[in-house]
């Protein structure tokens, strides 16, 4: 994969980000969280027989005909990334299929003891309590 640089901005200054966000809350539809995708991970799907990929703008979908489809939000310079819901990725996209996806995933430093105590609840001790 290729280093893509973007500029970050928050969900704040975004009108349509900070809807998503808001209809989150009051809604109570985690689901809606957007997981995001170098627009590569399109590639393998391109040169197999029973897929299709159409796009707009700023939507697409890729499908395989008869089984699964993903509906997906297209951002960036140049269509760089892909975005779709966090039930998306539970419901749409095939277990068999996801360690691909899983390669072409896009994510910020995560801190992973934080993640480990979300999958697998205890104690974590990996410093001194501190005020910050």
């Amino acid at each position: 994969m290729n280093d893509k640089h973007v500029r970050l901005i928050t969900a704040d200054s975004v009108a349509q980000a900070r809807l998503l966000f808001t209809t989150m809350t009051d809604k109570q539809q985690a689901d809606k969280a957007q997981l995001f995708f170098d627009s590569s991970v399109l590639e393998k799907y391109r040169s197999l027989d029973g897929y299709r990929i159409i796009r707009t703008d700023t939507t697409g979908r890729l499908s395989k005909q008869g089984s699964w489809s993903v509906d997906f939000g297209i951002s960036g310079d140049d269509d760089a990334f892909l975005h779709i819901a966090a039930q998306a990725w539970v419901y749409r996209i095939p277990k068999d299929e996801q360690t691909h996806w899983l390669s072409h995933m896009l994510t910020l430093p995560m801190s992973e003891n934080y993640l480990r105590g979300l999958i697998r609840a205890g104690c974590i001790d990996d410093g001194d309590i501190r005020t910050w």
